[in-house]
């Protein structure tokens, strides 16, 4: 990941936090319980199976984030800006001569378009071992951003991950996503668990691994005369999430997301995400 969209994801975080964006239901995301008869051309498709652990009654679901056009960057800064003016000279008020927040560190509502979302395991396509989920989205790139109960953001991983590129009017094979608690043993596949009992400390961490689409990977037989696509996924490294309650990595992937004492590795080129 460059440098420059490690500045972006600076705007993302707000955008994602738990009782902000990813809470709201305007992320532009429909999950589709029924194939579509055709693509829109405007909209892109995401292709993928998920698991269906649960924390007592709570379901266990990926979180995803869309990284934002320059014209939704534009849109928050500006939102950002006129509040941090608006809010100012109550900040200096309460600060009592002390330092006063910048508008970095300034948090505020964005009403803008939402840009995170989670992926519900309860809509779905085919029911199963694993659930098959189609969804309708906007066009652009996508970041397996990280986990949570139901809404919001639990867990990010914000020291690993991947993102892929969405195509409009293709639907993008993402592959099998599992997520569970991985504080100790989890019964799923592929996770990076039993983390020992000093990871729980007041809560528990969730986990998150990808098993990425290939050639042979079953498609549903009704979406099998639709545009059909794998995902090329590209490494993405550290990044800072202040509204996340824990933070975690995705699963090594082999052959593309390795980890070298505590970093991620693109394994195509063993050089390190930046």
């Amino acid at each position: 990941m460059t440098r420059l969209l490690l500045s972006v994801l600076a705007i993302l975080v707000i955008l994602a936090l738990p009782g902000n964006a990813s809470a709201r239901d305007n992320a532009g995301v429909v999950q589709l319980r029924t194939t579509p008869t055709g693509l829109r051309p405007d909209a892109a498709y995401l292709l993928m199976t998920v698991s269906k652990a649960k924390s007592g009654m709570l379901a266990i679901q990926p979180v995803m984030l869309r990284i934002p056009t320059a014209e939704e960057s534009s849109a928050y800064l500006a939102a950002k800006k006129a509040a941090y003016a608006a809010a100012l000279p109550g900040l200096v008020k309460k600060a009592k001569g002390n330092p006063v927040p910048n508008i970095d560190e300034f948090e505020f509502n964005f009403s803008g378009k939402a840009n995170s979302f989670v992926v519900k395991n309860g809509e779905f396509l085919e029911d199963g071992e694993m659930r098959t989920v189609l969804l309708e989205v906007p066009p652009g790139t996508y970041i397996l951003y990280g986990i949570t109960l139901q809404q919001g953001l639990i867990t990010c991983n914000c020291l690993g991950t991947v993102m892929f590129a969405a195509r409009p009017g293709v639907i993008t094979h993402v592959g099998a996503i599992y997520t569970d608690k991985v504080h100790k043993a989890s019964p799923l596949p592929h996770l990076e668990d039993n983390l020992g009992a000093s990871m729980f400390q007041y809560g528990f961490v969730l986990g998150e691994a990808l098993v990425p689409a290939d050639a042979t990977t079953a498609v549903p037989a009704s979406l099998k005369s639709l545009p059909l696509e794998l995902a090329q996924f590209d490494v993405v490294g550290e990044y800072y999430e202040p509204g996340a309650v824990s933070i975690n990595r995705l699963a090594p992937i082999p052959g593309l997301l390795s980890y070298q004492r505590g970093r991620a590795v693109d394994a195509r080129t063993g050089k390190l995400a930046e």
